[in-house]
């Protein structure tokens, strides 16, 4: 299994070279991992506690405890790196981060390459980051290695005949921090018992933003008496859903906030572009889409009613932040790996619908 990982995880290299042509994704996955060790920070010199998070939302989750450890330890650097663009160039500025780089490609040579540059006193991957490669050099090198916020399904590969090599790397994981106790009794079932159930650090974060609430420019002028709609990480499909209700129901006002900013070119024909905004004419569209990063969860302190997309497609993304200002959340038909989710329905603060009558019979129930 070993060799037939080796072998898979360079085929996913070459094909996102491949692609790098015809993607701006994998162009931005190729460049950005170009002279990487520019972005890296000396570990001979300096103490490195090192993050590591896929995308944004394992960012999020991060974030409370990166915040935590850099006031307990000031005299430690915090290196975050990333797998996915979305999440590099997302993630914005953090006074608490001293370096951010990509996560090279999980190969031998770039784990023990990365790691003889970096030596780091502890590495800490978030969620569902797990990397045999480097978990392997991590352990060989005696460096700690944690794993934050994780949560595990019966269905995970892990548990399947295909994922027992990887099983067998996690042995080595000094601490595994889960979400829930379900996610304990299976790594306990195969033999990997220092496990402490902690939670989901995306409550803290989304509970702290709740209480420092920003203003966001224009909103409030936008917004008038009118019901507001605060739509989150749509995707093409959820757009032309909330699209076509709007054209339905001029009494309401929507914002969308694309979960990819190139989707704001398709968009900016039904509304206005955030960029664009002013207090003026901000007031003479029923449509305001978000093409700014780093000001979403803000947004949702001005929603009635909030719509969070991806779960028409691979998964629902962060409904949390939406519902910590208090909004009724609405999402597509895929949140069942979601325990937020299904935990949200039923406490009565969130609906998942099938099709755009369904959302625009809720609206208007509600």
């Amino acid at each position: 299994m070993n060799l037939i990982y080796q072998i898979i995880i360079r085929i996913y290299g070459a094909i996102i070279y491949i692609a790098s042509p015809f993607s701006l994704k994998a162009r931005q996955w190729l460049n950005g991992r170009k002279n990487i060790e520019d972005y890296l920070p000396d570990g001979t010199t300096e103490n490195i506690i090192w993050f590591h998070c896929a995308s944004l939302g394992e960012y999020m989750q991060a974030k409370p405890l990166i915040e935590a450890l850099k006031e307990r330890h000031t005299e430690h650097k915090i290196l975050l790196t990333f797998f996915s663009p979305s999440g590099y160039l997302n993630a914005g500025k953090n006074e608490y981060v001293d370096y951010k780089a990509y996560m090279p490609l999980d190969t031998p040579a770039n784990a023990q390459s990365f790691l003889e540059r970096t030596k780091p006193k502890i590495a800490i991957f978030i969620k569902s980051e797990l990397w045999p490669n480097f978990f392997k050099k991590l352990h060989h090198n005696s460096i700690p290695t944690y794993v934050v916020s994780a949560i595990f399904k019966p269905q995970h590969y892990l548990f399947k005949f295909y994922g027992k090599w990887h099983l067998g790397i996690l042995k080595d994981v000094s601490h595994f921090f889960v979400q829930d106790e379900e996610s304990k009794t299976l790594l306990n079932k195969k033999g990997i018992y220092q496990v402490t159930v902690s939670g989901d650090n995306r409550y803290d974060k989304v509970f702290e933003d709740s209480i420092h609430s920003k203003e966001i420019p224009y909103i409030n002028s936008f917004k008038g008496s009118h019901l507001l709609i605060v739509a989150g990480s749509t995707y093409k499909i959820d757009s032309k859903m909330l699209i076509n209700i709007s054209n339905r129901m001029p009494e309401v006002k929507f914002i969308l906030a694309p979960h990819e900013i190139e989707l704001c070119d398709d968009l900016k024909k039904y509304g206005l572009l955030y960029s664009q905004a002013n207090k003026d004419n901000v007031k003479n569209h029923s449509i305001l889409i978000i093409d700014s990063i780093g000001i979403l969860s803000q947004l949702y302190q001005y929603a009635n009613l909030s719509y969070i997309g991806g779960a028409f497609g691979k998964g629902l993304h962060n409904i949390l932040e939406a519902i910590a200002f208090g909004s009724y959340v609405f999402f597509g038909p895929k949140f069942h790996k979601y325990e937020e989710a299904k935990e949200a329905i039923r406490a009565g603060i969130a609906q998942s619908i099938k099709n755009e009558y369904e959302l625009e019979t809720a609206i208007k129930q509600l």
